[in-house]
Order: C-alpha cells, then sequence, then structure tokens
C-alpha cells in the first residue's frame, strides 16, 4: 500500500469500511503510522486560485492558494498567510507567492469572518477602535487558520513537518495566539506588525504572556516597522527580550527602522535583504521529532495537546500546566495542575508492544501495558490529519489535586521576571 492510499484510507467518512480495508491489506497499527509519515514523491500540480474552507462550526469562507512549480526531490510544504483587519486573503496572498516559490511551500490565504460565537477575540478587535463586529481571527484555533492546516495535508498532502504560519497586524496577533497554542503543529512561525495581546497597551497582559513559553521548541522570526503606529514596536520588542531570557535557541527578531503599519512598508519583496533572509531561515525550518520532554501550559481544552500527552478538565478562567518526560524507556513523570486529567497518545517509537509503562502523576503511580491498536491510529489521525500526532494507544489518567500552596514544577521553572509581568 502506497502512503497516500494509506492517508486517503485514514480520512475516508465511512470508518467501518476504511478499517476493514486496511486490516484486508494486513496493515497493523505501526505500520499504518509509518505510512501516513512518508512520501510517495509523486508531482504536484502548480495552480493558483480560490477555494471553500469550512471551519469546525460549519461555517465557510474564501481561501486564496498558490501552489508553486513542481521541484524534484522536494515534498511540498506550506505556508498559512493571515491577513489584518479589513483585508482578504486574496489581497495576502501575492505579498507571499515568490516566497512560496522559492521554498515549495503552497501558500494558503483563508479569510476572516465574523466570529462564530463570543470568545477572547475582543482581544483583536479591541485594536481596531470600536469595530467589535469586524470579522476576526479565533484566538483558540476553532476556525479557519487551522482549517487552512489541515486542508493543506489533506487535498495537497503537504509535509506536516514542512507547516509555517504568518499573518500581518491582526494576522500577526493571530499568528502569536496560535503559535502558543499550537506549537506542535507548526515547524514556524512569522509575527509580522503583531503583539502577544492588544490589551498590552494598558499594561501587562498576564493571562496572555503566561502562555509565551509555550513556544520555546517553535522557531520564531518576528518582523516589525519601527514607525508603526497602531502596534507599537516595543510588545514584540518584550516578547522577544522575554523568550530570549528563557533561552529560546531560534527567535529572530528585525525592526525595520522605516517600516510603518502596513505590510507593503517592511521591504518584503524578492531578493531585499529582509526577504533574502526569511528565505534563507525557512528553507531550515523542518519541524522535530517527539520530545521526550514536554512543557505546556493551556487556558482551555482545546489547546490542551502537546505531543503525546494532553491536559483535559481545565476550569473556567483557569490554566493548566503539565511538565511531562520519558525518565527511562518504560517510565514516564508528569507533574500537572489546573486540569482534571492527561492523556497520553503513545506510539511504538517510544516504547515496544506488550511492554509495561509505569506512569507517575502527581505522585500517583499507575501502570500500563502497551497494546498498540489499528483503529486507534485511524481515529487520531482523523482528528488532526497530522501524521505526527497519530497515536498507537490513548490513555487518560486523572490528575490528583496539589495542595494549594504547592506548585507544580512546571509553575516554578516558567514563572519569568515576575516584576516585568506586574
Amino acid at each position: 500500500m502506497m502512503p497516500s492510499e494509506a492517508r486517503a484510507l485514514s480520512l475516508h467518512p465511512d470508518l467501518e469500511k476504511a478499517h476493514a480495508e486496511l486490516s484486508r491489506h494486513g496493515v497493523d497499527a505501526a505500520q499504518l503510522r509509518k505510512l501516513l509519515g512518508h512520501c510517495d514523491g509523486r508531482q504536484w500540480r502548480e495552480w493558483s486560485g480560490t477555494v471553500e474552507l469550512s471551519d469546525e462550526h460549519g461555517r465557510r469562507t474564501d481561501m486564496a492558494v498558490h501552489v508553486p512549480p513542481y521541484r524534484s526531490g522536494r515534498r511540498l510544504g506550506a505556508l498559512i498567510v493571515l491577513h489584518g483587519a479589513g483585508g482578504s486573503g486574496e489581497q495576502v496572498l501575492p505579498y507571499f507567492t515568490a516566497l512560496g516559490d522559492r521554498l515549495s511551500m503552497a501558500v494558503l490565504a483563508p479569510t476572516a469572518q465574523q466570529p462564530a460565537e463570543t470568545s477572547n477575540n475582543l482581544d483583536l478587535a479591541g485594536i481596531f477602535g470600536s469595530r467589535f463586529s469586524m470579522p476576526r481571527w479565533d484566538l483558540a484555533g476553532r476556525d479557519f487558520p487551522l482549517a487552512a492546516l489541515r486542508w493543506a495535508r489533506t487535498a495537497l498532502d503537504a509535509d506536516p513537518d514542512r507547516c509555517v504560519l504568518t499573518g500581518v497586524s491582526m494576522g500577526g496577533l493571530a499568528t502569536w495566539n496560535l503559535g502558543m497554542r499550537f506549537w506542535p503543529s507548526f515547524a514556524a512561525a512569522v509575527p509580522l506588525n503583531g503583539a502577544l495581546s492588544i490589551w498590552e497597551s494598558f499594561g501587562p497582559d498576564a493571562r496572555t504572556r503566561a502562555l509565551l513559553p509555550n513556544t520555546l521548541p517553535l522557531p520564531l522570526f518576528v518582523v516589525h516597522g519601527g514607525q508603526d503606529t497602531r502596534i507599537p514596536p516595543e510588545f514584540d520588542r518584550e516578547s522577544v527580550r522575554i523568550l530570549q531570557d528563557l533561552g529560546h535557541r531560534d527567535v529572530r527578531y528585525v525592526e525595520v527602522p522605516d517600516g510603518a503599519h502596513g505590510l507593503d512598508t517592511l521591504g518584503l519583496t524578492p531578493d531585499t535583504p529582509l526577504f533574502s533572509r526569511i528565505e534563507q531561515w525557512l528553507g531550515r525550518a523542518r519541524r522535530g521529532s517527539q520530545p521526550l520532554e514536554i512543557r505546556h501550559r493551556a487556558d482551555e481544552d482545546a489547546h490542551g495537546r502537546a505531543h503525546w500527552v494532553a491536559l483535559g478538565g481545565i476550569g473556567p478562567q483557569r490554566q493548566g500546566d503539565i511538565h511531562a518526560r520519558w525518565t527511562v524507556p518504560d517510565r514516564i513523570e508528569i507533574a500537572a495542575s489546573g486540569a482534571q486529567r492527561v492523556t497520553l497518545h503513545l506510539c511504538g517509537d517510544q516504547i515496544s508492544p506488550g511492554r509495561t509503562i509505569t506512569v507517575t502523576v502527581n505522585g500517583q503511580v499507575s501502570t500500563i501495558v502497551f497494546e498498540p491498536d489499528l483503529a486507534t491510529v485511524h481515529r487520531t489521525f482523523r482528528e488532526t490529519a497530522d501524521s505526527g500526532l497519530a497515536a498507537e494507544q490513548v490513555v487518560p489518567l486523572d490528575v490528583p489535586q496539589l495542595p494549594v500552596n504547592e506548585p507544580s514544577e512546571l509553575n516554578d521553572r516558567t514563572r519569568y521576571r515576575d516584576a516585568d509581568s506586574k
């Protein structure tokens, strides 16, 4: 069975029929997961146009698409581009097609719509005065940016390890926020004239800043116009400084001295110095393998997952923290707070079938026998269309509550410069 056939079967709407077909070919859980991550090496077709995209609420929007010319020996990547307030995907796409061509990345630019429900999108609306009814991006990730990412994987067979997120202005805020929440899904992020939160205009937004350490594993190239009066560059300067102090290994910051708020003022045309720097940097961007140690913070279940662990049951107005690590091949230690459960997403890269795993969650010990399951690989791939997040076994565990005065290890180690956050 070819990898593309395995992916098509795993995304088939009739689960029983697809599972039966996979079983008929003698594909087991480990084989299916490996097939899902491999490439046929097929040639893709160059084209540009507009497609209709749906999000998980059933809303629809237009997405401008540019697929670059085929290059032998490359697997197609994806560059998700998020426009600013009052813009559209069609309007912003031309600024990035040359970059997509150079990097063999399809450029996908969805158009924002009115929010499906009341949410923290007021953070975005606040930047543009009183226009709270304007189309905007959902920072929780339940709308078109992540739908575009899924479309790239399913419709274009894009390499999930070469998917990059970028955006300008309102799209720059969304790039920061989606990068903080869904960092395991991207190879890199490039915020342009953005910020963590517009409420920083009135003082530090401690709740949003608390998510910033999530981006430590995510390569970041931050660009801001030095003359931007709409979103002052000091917002991005401060975020980059914090990450540098925390030891981020791949964060770049370029402030364009004469750049203003408009994308066309930043000097991103082909072969300019900034374009060339971003091109070279993104040319190396590739999502790494699943880490043995994970630190993650989430303020809702929708972004509680980080690679092979996930937080669940996060209460309203609370934040869940997790520090999980494989200490030896058959032992996992977890410190968690602010959530009712953790879920393990296990695969054979971590442990052999039939092996017993000892899992300690806040001092409570459980044992698990690793039993790979074809249906689980099938189901978890359907959830994300991301072979890197497919699991062979999913195990939920309760989180014993820590004493109120005993913070988890993660809280202690990610508390950064309290004086700067007040």
